[in-house]
């Protein structure tokens, strides 16, 4: 079920969400190659898990930002 409106709280947050989701992102992207090592070293179920978990993390409190923000944009309300 779709909020069709926002808390002032969440826009508050939006941004904040965006940037550490976003920079979650970089950090991952940035380690890629260092993933087959730790799954050598630690067992690949787990680390694979961990990994999947992680990106699905950040990349869902990145876009529940950008949702925020482009509901925000969409009904024309400034923001505070």
């Amino acid at each position: 079920m779709a909020r069709t409106e926002t808390a002032s709280g969440d826009v508050a947050l939006a941004p904040v969400a965006c940037a550490v989701g976003f920079f979650m992102l970089l950090a991952a992207f940035a380690h890629l190659d260092r993933v087959p090592g730790w799954a050598d070293d630690y067992g690949a179920i787990l680390v694979y898990l961990a990994f999947f978990l992680y990106m699905s993390l950040a990349g869902r409190l990145t876009w529940w930002g950008v949702d925020i923000l482009y509901a925000r944009m969409k009904t024309g309300r400034p923001g505070r």
